[in-house]
């Protein structure tokens, strides 16, 4: 069939992966790259596309079948419904959007125009946490009943990478986005209730107004109790930008997963075992292209488009998750627990 002519808006280090990824995909076209950043002509450049500083003129000018939008975590929702109502079918990057109202707009929209649109919550397919899902799926842990999950920036992230937004997004949106979407993928449930408490002061005294990380106690449906913690003050010496590890704990058993090892450790009532992985994990580079679940997750949602099905991380699939954020939110302005709106 004919290639899948794809549009990138936000030419970022996300959205210039996103742009590798399509130029190196034997079934897709990479025609079009749009950034406000003049600077960024350079990512278009790179991949033999077209550069345009305005979504319109590229839609205007460019016959396109898809696009990825990769804008900054708080400007998701205006670039996905613009895409939808020229008729295009969209990959946004995570998070769905940093307001109830914007997450719920881009749910409705996507009803209405019938089109494949997809969250890319690339880590459900790391090898490593698709083997987690199966064995609790597999009931080798039981009932599960606690969850914990610690993710880790260094402090580059929020001063370097993304300084010029970070205060405008959070570890909670930034980094909490995966780790939430993974234990709603793995447990199956809902989650209910927020109780969050933030820690401040690094990044204040660099200028920036944002916390410095956040706890969050969520109660999932069944009555699982979960503990997400998010941070980004990790010193620069630290040996992977990001890093972090889950554990989940059930009524017959017990897994730990390490990142940084890539090692699960499971216990139950039959012995314990340990396993171990290689190979891609996200976006590793093999054979001079770009290998791992980011790639994988852009087959799902191309095979999703060819198919017009629903992908498995759908806008109405992961309006949880955005709910859930905004109730962690309005915990830690009230300092109560606050319940996930439906």
């Amino acid at each position: 069939m004919d290639k899948f002519r794809v549009a990138v808006v936000g030419a970022g280090i996300l959205g210039a992966r996103h742009a590798r990824v399509y130029h190196e995909l034997p079934e897709t076209e990479l025609v079009a790259v749009v950034d406000v950043d003049p600077a960024r002509e350079s990512v278009a450049e790179r991949y033999g596309a077209r550069f345009y500083q305005d979504m319109c003129a590229a839609l205007d000018n460019e016959q396109i079948d898809l696009m990825s939008i990769a804008t900054p975590d708080h400007l998701h929702c205006a670039p996905v419904l613009a895409a939808l109502k020229a008729g295009k079918h969209v990959l946004m990057e995570k998070p769905l959007a940093t307001t109830v109202a914007d997450a719920r707009a881009i749910v409705a929209a996507t009803a209405e125009s019938g089109l494949v649109v997809m969250v890319n919550f690339s880590q459900r397919f790391v090898a490593d946490h698709v083997w987690i899902k199966q064995a609790i799926d597999a009931g080798q842990i039981g009932r599960p009943q606690i969850a914990i999950s610690v993710k880790f920036d260094t402090i580059f992230v929020p001063t370097g990478m993304i300084r010029s937004w970070s205060v405008q997004t959070s570890p909670l949106y930034f980094m909490s986005s995966h780790d939430l979407d993974l234990i709603y993928w793995f447990l199956g449930k809902r989650p209910v209730e927020v109780f969050a408490h933030e820690t401040r002061g690094t990044l204040d005294a660099q200028g920036l107004a944002v916390h410095d990380g956040l706890n969050a106690l969520i109660q999932f449906e069944g009555g699982v109790s979960t503990n997400i913690h998010s941070s980004w003050i990790h010193p620069n010496t630290y040996p992977k930008v990001a890093d972090g590890f889950i554990q989940i704990i059930g009524s017959e058993g017990a897994l730990f997963y390490n990142s940084r090892t890539r090692s699960v450790e499971l216990f139950n009532g039959k012995g314990g075992q340990k396993v171990e992985f290689s190979g891609p994990q996200t976006a590793d580079e093999v054979g001079g292209k770009i290998t791992g679940a980011f790639t994988e997750s852009v087959r799902h949602f191309l095979a999703c488009v060819r198919d017009r099905r629903e992908p498995q991380t759908s806008p109405r699939n992961a309006l949880p998750i955005a709910e859930a954020q905004a109730a962690v939110i309005e915990s830690l302005r009230t300092g109560q627990p606050v319940a996930v709106a439906k």
